[in-house]
């Protein structure tokens, strides 16, 4: 199924921010329930940071909003009617859209090699954890034994990779102070492992108020990846840089991997 023209515009404003809350929450449930939709929405948003880091965007917006400018004035027409473009403005346009283009595509290469890096290092923590540990130091103390069971669940279908499914029971299970950090943990990994950097990073950060060590040292691991993924490099190099320098971190090693992508 191809996207409309209509969904290309609600993109665009998407990503300028020039929808209304209303607008702008419609869209969002419609990108969660689209994977097409999804897809191209992350292209796009990537393709921009590339043009942002090489300060070239503004200037590809005032030529496309010139280029446009140009054919309102010499074919106005009523809105969404067919028109003719002239051939050698567009020629223009291509040309400089196609150096832009060329230039954008080293910088998203090089992030995309960046995610790949933090794809690599979260397969190889994952493998190396499996969260049963994390089902052994659940509170029990004052935790009904459903709460736990639903916990467990949660936990196996995460293990055989049904993360739509482990979010949907994470989502609704009841959680208090002692078993918060828990549910935000998992439910933000889960969201991590299902391609969903941007959901899981506000979960991993609460997961991180716990006084549990070692449950606070995975959220701060899991929370770098998500970062690096949600191309937020600036949240993640700092901690990069302290997890590839402290000898005593389980994940020294694979920060220092990382962090030669990155920087």
């Amino acid at each position: 199924m191809k996207l409309s023209e209509n969904q290309f515009d609600l993109i665009e404003a998407y990503l300028n921010n020039e929808l209304s809350a209303m607008d702008r929450a419609s869209f969002e449930n419609d990108i969660q329930t689209d994977p097409e939709l999804s897809a191209e929405v992350s292209r796009q948003r990537e393709f921009r940071l590339g043009l942002r880091a090489l300060g070239i965007q503004k200037k590809l917006e005032q030529a496309r909003s010139a280029y446009k400018s140009s054919l309102a004035t010499d074919h106005p027409a009523p809105k969404r009617a067919a028109r003719v473009q002239p051939f050698f403005k567009w020629q223009s346009w291509a040309a400089a859209a196609s150096v832009i283009l060329v230039l954008g595509v080293g910088y998203y290469a090089y992030e995309q090699t960046a995610s790949r890096q933090a794809d690599l290092a979260f397969a190889e923590t994952v493998s190396a954890n499996t969260n049963d540990d994390l089902l052994k130091s659940f509170p029990t103390e004052g935790v009904s034994s459903q709460t736990r069971a639903t916990f467990l669940e949660a936990i196996n279908q995460y293990k055989a990779g049904k993360y739509d499914r482990a979010i949907e029971q994470l989502k609704v299970l009841p959680a208090d102070k002692k078993t918060v950090a828990y549910k935000n943990y998992l439910l933000g990994l889960s969201y991590l492992a299902n391609k969903q950097s941007g959901r899981a990073i506000p979960l991993l950060i609460k997961a991180q108020q716990t006084t549990s060590i070692e449950l606070h040292t995975k959220a701060e691991w899991f929370l770098t990846l998500a970062y690096v993924k949600n191309n937020q490099k600036e949240r993640a190099l700092p901690l990069l840089k302290r997890i590839s320098l402290n000898k005593a971190h389980p994940f020294q090693s694979l920060a220092q991997r990382v962090l030669t992508k990155i920087q």
